[in-house]
C-alpha cells in the first residue's frame, strides 16, 4: 500500500479514545485463520486442535467466503460499545444493520460471487440473521473453551496500555500499537502491509471521526494484522495484536499436587509460573484468570514471604523469594 490511511484526533475525540474487547471479532478472525494458517503462524497449536471440530460448524463456509475479498463488509465488525459486551448484543449488532450497509459494500467491493452472497445482496436482513448464527457457532465451538486465557491477554494488554499512557501520554500508546500505526502531527497513520479494512478498499484516505469515539479493540486470533474501519457509521474502530498473544497456547506445567494442597492451586501455579519474573498482566495471561485475581493471589503470596515485586523501567515484575524456591524444592 503506497499511501497510508489517516485518522485525524483532536479536541473531544481525544478525550474518548477508549479500549474494548470484541467477542465477535476473535470469532471471525477463528475462520480466517483456519482458511490460511500460514499467515498466523503464533496459531498453529490453535489450528491443530480447532481443524477437527469444524464439521461442528455448519455453514462455516459462508464465513470463509469473504476471506478471498480483500475487504470484509463493515457491517461484520462492529465496534463495542462498552468495555467487553457480551456475544450475543454483538450478534445483535450485526443481525440489525441496515441494509443498505450490506448492498453498498458489494457496489463498491466486487459484486457477490457465490450462491450466498448473492442471497445476501438480494435478502439482507435473512443474512445477517444465517451470518450471526454462524459466528455463535464458531465462538462456542472453537472460540469459548479457550476464552478465559484469551481475556487474560486481552486484559493484560489493555492494563499495559493504561500504563503507558500514565507514563508517555496518548502519543506514547499510540505508537506503541503495532509497527504499522505511527502518530504524527496529531492524526494516526496506517501505512503497511499489515493492515487490512472492515469497509472500503485500499486508497489513500482519511477516516473521519466526526467527534465520535475511537475504539481501540486488542485481539488475539487477529495477529499479526491491524484492521480498521475506514467507513465508520458510528465509533471508528481499530483492532491491533495484543502482546503475549503466544501464551494463550502455551502448555502449563502443572504445580505439585502437594504444592496445590498447601496454597489453593492457583497460588502453587503462580509460584511454577514465576520460575521467570513476569508482571500481573503476563500472568493473567498465562493462567487464563484476570488480572485482578492475580493481584489478589500475589498480595497473599508476598505476605508470606514467598513473592517479591520489583519495578523495572515501567514494569512491575514479581518473582519468587529464597523461601519459596525452597518450599518448591
Amino acid at each position: 500500500m503506497a499511501n497510508p490511511i489517516r485518522i485525524p484526533i483532536a479536541g473531544t475525540e481525544m478525550a474518548r479514545v477508549r479500549f474494548a474487547i470484541s467477542p465477535v471479532y476473535e470469532a471471525l478472525q477463528a475462520v480466517d485463520v483456519l482458511v490460511e494458517p500460514g499467515k498466523h503462524a503464533v496459531h498453529l497449536p490453535w489450528v491443530r486442535w480447532a481443524r477437527p471440530l469444524l464439521a461442528q460448524v455448519p455453514d462455516v463456509e459462508i464465513l470463509s467466503g469473504f476471506t478471498g475479498r480483500a475487504v470484509r463488509p463493515g457491517v461484520l465488525v462492529p465496534p463495542p460499545d462498552v468495555h467487553m459486551p457480551a456475544l450475543e448484543e454483538e450478534l445483535e449488532t450485526i443481525r440489525t444493520a441496515e441494509s443498505w450497509r450490506v448492498r453498498r459494500y458489494f457496489e463498491n467491493n466486487g459484486m457477490p460471487s457465490d450462491r450466498f452472497q448473492r442471497e445476501f445482496y438480494d435478502d439482507p436482513p435473512a443474512g445477517l440473521a444465517r451470518l450471526a448464527d454462524v459466528l455463535r457457532r464458531v465462538f462456542d465451538v472453537l472460540v469459548a473453551p479457550h476464552w478465559p486465557r484469551m481475556i487474560g491477554v486481552l486484559e493484560a494488554d489493555i492494563a499495559y496500555r493504561a500504563r503507558v499512557l500514565a507514563d508517555g501520554g496518548v502519543a506514547a500508546v499510540f505508537d506503541d500499537l503495532h509497527h504499522d500505526v505511527r502518530w504524527s502531527d496529531s492524526e494516526l497513520r496506517l501505512h503497511g502491509p499489515g493492515i487490512s479494512e472492515a469497509v472500503w478498499p485500499f486508497a489513500a484516505k482519511e477516516v473521519v471521526l466526526e467527534g465520535r469515539s475511537l475504539v481501540l479493540s486488542p485481539t488475539v486470533l487477529g495477529w499479526p494484522n491491524i484492521c480498521v474501519a475506514t467507513k465508520p457509521v458510528t465509533a471508528g474502530l481499530l483492532h491491533y495484536p495484543a502482546r503475549a498473544v503466544a501464551t494463550v497456547w502455551e502448555t502449563r506445567r502443572p504445580a505439585p499436587d502437594a504444592l496445590a494442597a498447601l496454597l489453593g492451586r492457583t497460588r502453587a501455579e503462580l509460584l511454577v509460573q514465576l520460575a521467570a519474573p513476569g508482571t500481573t498482566g503476563e500472568l493473567a495471561g498465562r493462567l487464563g484468570v484476570t488480572a485482578g485475581a492475580v493481584s489478589q493471589h500475589l498480595g497473599v503470596l508476598r505476605g508470606a514471604g514467598l513473592v517479591a515485586t520489583r519495578r523495572d523501567g515501567r514494569a512491575v515484575l514479581h518473582l519468587r523469594t529464597e523461601r519459596a524456591e525452597a518450599l518448591l524444592g
